[in-house]
């Protein structure tokens, strides 16, 4: 298939047209030869020996021949004979009444399968019966079989129409090659030649001759417009090459003199890029210079849009360094919008301006910034620049330095105070407990006494009872004993002697204080911890934890009695308070938590919580050391940590870090340490 495909590609144009033209004609006879074939078949089978059955039966149905034949079958068989004489007939039959062969004919003496009686029915198309009434009431058969081929006369016959069909179509065929070689190959073939020359030989100034006014001959005109074209655009095409000759001598000339100035211009660029690669350098060495400060710096000019920034601005500003460029100040940083007309002062009045503590809420908290705006001046940069410094860690410090300064200086007036109280508080509880042992009926002594003056002892005390100065003593007493531990706690807030830690079991150390503090049942005092809810989460691992016992139990009984009173001082109906206690290991710390559900703090109260004598409870209630002293033992004995954290309305959390790595303390902390270790 292929071979035939590359053989029709290759034939000329004509013989395509031919070959096409007599392919469907001939394809148009076949098709009509088969039809007419067919056609004639189907109408002689169908049509002509039917009709020549029924003329002969017709015949010999007739009476005198039928009376002819009845009379002997000699005298049938030579009328069979002559009816026989239809070719398309083989071979007659008759049969009697009774239904016996009575005479019969073979065409041609050839054998037939004649039926020995009369059949009932026949068994192909070839075969026919015709069944005749005699006048008697009987009734003979005749039994007729055709011949199944058609006659040769219409084979010869259809052989003939074929044959002039083939011959007038080839006449037809090679009439029509003649035509198409002449009104299409020829034009064809003119062009071709046209464009080899043109092709071949570049002779743009030949023409195609147009044959006549069809397809071909448009394009052959076209082709003509296409050469005249090309014609004039060659010449044009020349003169330019002339043309190019002639700059290509001048362009020479130049380029002589181009390269002297080259050489020239290369020495200068590299004189200018050696420049801007130092200058280049200069510029990354000051941008990193100024990415690597802590400050986040902010250029603007006389507009007050963004100039320049560094890397600390872009992070404070969470903004792409390109991003912010040309953005004014405020959109950059809308927390700077009411320091616009600081800058603008500044850049009026060309002096420093100062912005002190301004509060920025980021992710961490609130912070407090700091903002110093320096005027610049200059031919062309008129601006200002920002430094903005995060002020927070060093508020924290001072604040922190602050109160541990109160607190020692409060330690040094606490340990001389004491022992100026201690001696008139001493006496004070010595003379209480002389009148009660002085006044006392079970001592003889007083008895001895009481006995010469008619004095009962009984009544005398229970004059004293009535009179309740008994009462008045227990308070004295009970007010010395209060004075005398202010005392004890205020040496213990300025002692600086040597501690000792011992290994102990954190969590059985809690365990004994929530017993010691669920005993502790007053109301009077503020606390109930038999109506609050106690939850322990306690890491087993910590078994040996550095501290001195009695220490971190009284910081922890009194964390736990301020978390129940802060939970009493709740006036929710039905509130149900709780406490959770949480420890666990963190590196080399131990953490312990306590939290409550309390009233909470604000931010001033949680500020001076560990200031020595500050406290929220009414006058008599509280001394205001409890946290100042707690806050001591664990940052100056223990070396550890203590913070708060407290909403209003929501509860407090304290957090106590313990260090697992130490055993014994120095005696006096330098006071960076204690400010490390106070930092939340």
């Amino acid at each position: 298939m292929s071979g035939l495909n590359d053989y029709l590609s290759r034939l000329p144009i004509s013989r395509k047209l031919i070959l096409v033209m007599v392919s469907v004609v001939l394809a148009v006879a076949l098709i009509a030869s088969t039809t007419l074939i067919l056609s004639a078949y189907l109408v002689s089978r169908n049509n002509f020996v039917p009709a020549s059955v029924q003329a002969v039966t017709r015949i010999l149905s007739e009476e005198p021949v039928l009376n002819t034949l009845l009379k002997s079958p000699e005298k049938a068989t030579e009328v069979l004979d002559a009816a026989s004489e239809y070719s398309l007939i083989n071979s007659i039959a008759l049969y009697d009444s009774n239904g016996r062969l009575y005479a019969t004919h073979d065409l041609k003496g050839q054998p037939h399968n004649i039926p020995n009686t009369a059949p009932e029915q026949i068994e192909n198309e070839t075969q026919h019966i015709a069944r005749v009434d005699l006048a008697d009431g009987g009734t003979v058969t005749f039994y007729i079989e055709t011949d199944p081929s058609l006659p040769m006369d219409f084979y010869a016959g259809m052989t003939i129409a074929v044959l002039i069909i083939l011959v007038f179509i080839f006449l037809l065929t090679s009439a029509a090659a003649r035509l198409v070689r002449r009104y299409i190959t020829q034009p064809v073939l003119h062009l071709i030649r046209i464009a080899n020359t043109v092709s071949i030989e570049e002779n743009y100034g030949v023409r195609a001759q147009k044959f006549y006014h069809d397809e071909i001959g448009i394009l052959a005109q076209a082709f003509n417009t296409m050469l005249s074209r090309i014609e004039a655009r060659d010449q044009l095409l020349t003169s330019a090459r002339d043309k190019a000759e002639q700059a290509s001598m001048k362009a020479q000339a130049l380029a002589i003199e181009t390269h002297m100035t080259n050489k020239k211009l290369e020495l200068e660029v590299k004189v200018r890029k050696r420049a801007e690669h130092k200058l280049t350098s200069f510029q990354n060495y000051l941008n990193n210079i100024i990415d690597s400060m802590p400050s986040a710096l902010i250029a603007v000019d006389e507009q007050l849009l963004v100039a320049q920034c560094n890397k600390a601005a872009t992070q404070l500003a969470d903004m792409d360094h390109d991003a912010a460029l040309g953005l004014p100040l405020g959109t950059f940083m809308p927390f700077l919008a009411n320091c616009l007309p600081k800058v603008q002062q500044a850049l009026d009045l060309q002096t420093s301006q100062l912005v002190e503590k301004l509060p920025l809420m980021l992710a961490d908290g609130e912070n407090y910034l700091d903002l110093v705006i320096y005027p610049l001046s200059g031919d062309d940069n008129d601006g200002a620049v920002i430094r903005i410094d995060n002020i927070t860690r060093r508020l924290q410090l001072e604040e922190m330095m602050v109160q541990t300064e109160k607190m020692m200086s409060v330690g040094g007036l606490a340990a001389g105070m004491a022992h100026e109280i201690n001696n008139p508080l001493g006496a004070i509880i010595q003379g209480v407990q002389n009148i009660r042992r002085r006044i006392s009926p079970t001592l003889p002594a007083n008895q001895k006494e009481a006995d010469p003056l008619g004095l009962p002892l009984e009544m005398l005390n229970a004059y004293l009872e009535n009179r309740e100065i008994t009462r008045f003593l227990d308070n004295i007493n009970s007010a010395g004993m209060r004075a005398s531990k202010i005392v004890s706690n205020m040496l213990q807030f300025s002692r600086r002697g040597s501690k000792t830690l011992t290994p102990t079991n954190l969590s059985d150390l809690i365990e004994r204080t929530v017993e010691i503090a669920s005993s502790d049942f007053d109301l009077k005092k503020g606390f109930d911890f038999m109506s609050i809810s106690l939850e322990q989460d306690l890491d087993e691992r910590l078994t040996a934890v550095p501290c001195i016992t009695d220490e971190i139990q009284q910081v922890l009984l009194n964390l736990l009695k301020n978390a129940a009173q802060a939970i009493n001082a709740r006036t929710e109906a039905n509130w149900q308070g709780k406490i959770a206690i949480r420890t666990r290991k963190q590196g080399d710390h131990a953490l312990i938590t306590v939290s409550d559900n309390g009233a909470g703090m604000d931010e001033d109260t949680r500020k001076r919580i560990f200031e020595p004598f500050f406290t929220t409870k009414d006058i008599g209630a509280g001394t205001g050391l409890g946290l100042s002293v707690s806050y001591f033992i664990i940052t100056n004995n223990h070396k550890g940590a203590m913070s708060v954290i407290s909403t209003p309305g929501i509860g407090t959390e304290f957090t106590i870090t313990l260090n697992l790595q130490q055993s014994r303390l120095s005696e006096k902390p330098h006071m960076s340490t204690i400010i490390e270790a106070a930092l939340p």
